[in-house]
């Protein structure tokens, strides 16, 4: 592991009003240009520079387009308001090199007005602008437990923080063979717990774009007891050995030098699966051959200080694959101590990752 650098100052996002990105930073490349995307508040943001300066220049700040109407008013006894960011948030991104145009996966987080509760779900949008706006298609995972079985259990009076309703984090995507394979944490059957274990979906990268391109969804498939049968949106899941570490925000991607893949994620900033308080000054990596087995996580970088929302940046032009060297990213809040961080006092790192020799 590398020692941190900066590479997003306080005072350039500071310059560009774009100072609370609520999720990751990930990069692509289009037609040569390094292009770099984030949601600020409820707008997603796109930017452009080499891996040294991705503020360098702001292309576009956006908001989605053609979202249900349960994100507009309260219709459907849904917040009407965007607090704590409410609603739609980046979760990550892919270049359809085929169309030229940008993917956008979603987390979207649907609140009660009381803000008891929320229930989230992870879709996707696109861009034929190359990233200047983006158009919803629709939501691919719901988690197990149902959306009825949820809303019930907050009508019965039992509600608490806002933190603790199932959280699916981001959409931790990497490819082989032709598939999407999505890492993000589930929920089977307590509304009150934050999350039943780390589970993966699948679905073939041609229908996936195929499908957007005519604003629809292609059908994502969960892994459950050894097979691929069951619904992304609300079917059974079966939970993978690694385990979660608070919400599952962060990034994956394929390594071609270890034939492996590659999950990088954060401690959880609020609390572990079981109430626990986490260490949230850790960004933790992991390994697996099969995309099913996974090694323990390992520590990329920690100290006393909140390191939230990692992603995993190339060395090359595809940044779904990775070689023996690869950038992790991340939001540091540089100003207070661990719990006490505040959201504004942050900057963006990021630390050089080199597998050794005989790793995997």
């Amino acid at each position: 592991m590398g020692e941190p650098e900066t590479v997003i100052s306080h005072d350039r996002m500071r310059e560009l009003d774009i100072r609370g990105i609520d999720g990751s930073l990930f990069a692509l490349v289009d037609d040569g240009r390094w292009k770099w995307f984030g949601t600020n508040l409820v707008k997603i943001v796109c930017t452009s520079g080499p891996p040294e300066e991705p503020f360098e220049t702001l292309l576009a700040r956006s908001e989605l387009e053609g979202l249900p109407d349960a994100y507009t008013n309260t219709k459907f006894g849904f917040a009407e308001d965007h607090l704590w960011g409410d609603g739609p948030t980046l979760a990550n991104v892919y270049l359809d090199r085929g169309r030229g145009h940008i993917l956008a996966f979603m987390h979207t987080e649907w609140t009660l007005e009381t803000r008891d509760g929320t229930y989230f779900r992870l879709g996707i949008a696109i861009s034929k602008d190359g990233g200047h706006s983006f158009r919803w298609c629709g939501h691919i995972i719901g988690p197990e437990l149902s959306y009825d079985t949820w809303l019930d259990h907050w009508r019965s009076g039992s509600v608490g923080g806002h933190h603790a309703f199932g959280n699916m984090g981001l959409a931790n995507y990497a490819i082989r063979d032709g598939d999407f394979y999505l890492y993000y944490t589930d929920t089977r059957d307590s509304p009150d717990t934050f999350s039943q274990g780390m589970a993966v979906a699948r679905a073939k990268v041609a229908d996936v774009l195929e499908a957007a391109d005519r604003l629809e969804v292609a059908p994502w498939h969960k892994y459950c007891d050894g097979e691929w049968g069951e619904s992304g949106r609300g079917g059974r899941f079966t939970s993978l050995n690694l385990e979660p570490r608070g919400y599952l925000h962060g990034d994956a991607a394929y390594s071609s030098y270890l034939d492996a893949f590659v999950l990088v994620t954060r401690h959880g900033k609020h609390t572990g699966p079981k109430g626990e308080r986490l260490n949230a000054g850790s960004v933790l990596i992991a390994f697996s051959k099969d995309g099913i087995h996974w090694t323990d996580w390992q520590t990329v970088h920690a100290d006393d200080h909140l390191h939230d929302y990692p992603s995993i940046v190339s060395m090359g032009h595809d940044n779904e694959v990775v070689g023996r060297s690869f950038w992790v990213y991340y939001k540091y809040c540089f100003n207070d101590i661990l719990p006490d961080w505040d959201w504004y006092t942050n900057r963006w790192d990021r630390v050089l990752v080199t597998m050794a020799d005989g790793d995997g």
